[in-house]
């Protein structure tokens, strides 16, 4: 399997259908709310902390790490601690890796793959906001597109307008696309793979092994519906789509014997996710639970997170 765009060149595909300007402008509008709400909640958690550029000194405040303390300038006024401020280290390359495997169509009350596109589109406004590159990846079993990190208004709009073009199909093959990525890059990156883990797990590992190897930052983001994996409510005949064979199934829950079998099914598909996040943790790699409900939240904070760990290193 190759990526759509050759690794060696990395090109982005001329693709030439656009997106309405007006839809792009209002996907902005809802990245830059969302994103400016956050900051406003989150800003002194997430902005204080070494970097490579020196800010400012400032008086000590309940919750500063006391390693910034610069006892020199503490020395000089009475009574007080004073810390050393530093701006946040710039320029990281950040890349979002979206399954769009056809199980991104499912959701209650709202498709996933619509929560997921909001909550990318506010994860690119902040990064690039904040003056770091970012890429984007859509991938099922195979790399269906990608766009290499760059920062400016002008890659924005291009975000913008290859993520509202996605259409989930195919099933997912997650490994392959994260090594893939990962050999592309030619220098370290934050690659945050957001994918809801239906399909065939196995042989994953590898590609999450060469990404670590590559020395690239690692965060699995597993979006899921709050309720997906409770038993229904109103137990009763239903009819639903396999998420990644497309297979129309009915499933009576009144039926003692169909109930069992489904249950037993669920049960199998839990316990595989739970083994498979596991070893994931294993290589120490994040492994973030993101129901839809608090996606956009996750990721900023997946994206914060790894610029304070790159940052102390």
């Amino acid at each position: 399997m190759t990526l759509v765009d050759d690794p060696k060149t990395v090109k982005e595909s001329k693709d030439t259908v656009k997106i309405p300007l007006k839809k792009l402008k209002r996907l902005e509008i809802i990245a830059k709310e969302r994103s400016t709400s956050f900051l406003q909640g989150h800003r002194r958690s997430i902005f204080r902390g070494p970097g490579t550029e020196y800010a400012d000194l400032r008086e000590y405040t309940e919750g500063d790490d006391l390693r910034f303390v610069d006892w020199n300038a503490s020395s000089r006024v009475p009574f007080k601690l004073i810390v050393r401020d530093y701006e946040q280290e710039r320029n990281t390359n950040v890349i979002l890796m979206m399954d769009s495997s056809y199980s991104m169509l499912l959701g209650d009350p709202v498709p996933r793959v619509k929560m997921a596109v909001e909550a990318i589109a506010t994860l690119a406004y902040t990064v690039m906001n904040n003056r770091d590159n970012f890429g984007w990846v859509a991938f099922s079993d195979k790399i269906h597109k990608y766009v290499p990190p760059r920062g400016g208004k002008t890659h924005l709009y291009h975000i913008f307008n290859e993520i509202l073009k996605v259409a989930p199909l195919g099933r997912t093959n997650i490994g392959e696309a994260i090594r893939e990525i990962s050999l592309a890059q030619k220098r370290r990156s934050i690659i945050i793979v957001l994918t809801d883990l239906h399909g065939d797990l196995e042989g994953a590992m590898d590609g999450f092994k060469v990404a670590s190897a590559k020395r690239h930052e690692l965060k699995l983001i597993h979006i899921h519906d709050p309720e997906e994996f409770l038993f229904p409510k109103r137990p009763r005949q239903i009819k639903f789509q396999d998420p990644e064979t497309e297979e129309i199934k009915v499933i009576n829950f009144s039926n003692l014997l169909e109930r069992g079998k489904f249950m037993y099914e669920l049960g199998l598909q839990i316990r595989e996710i739970n083994n498979f996040k596991r070893n994931i943790r294993g290589l120490k790699i994040d492994v973030i639970d993101a129901p839809t409900t608090i996606l956009t939240e996750r990721l900023l904070l997946a994206y914060f997170g790894s610029k304070r760990r790159s940052v102390m290193r």
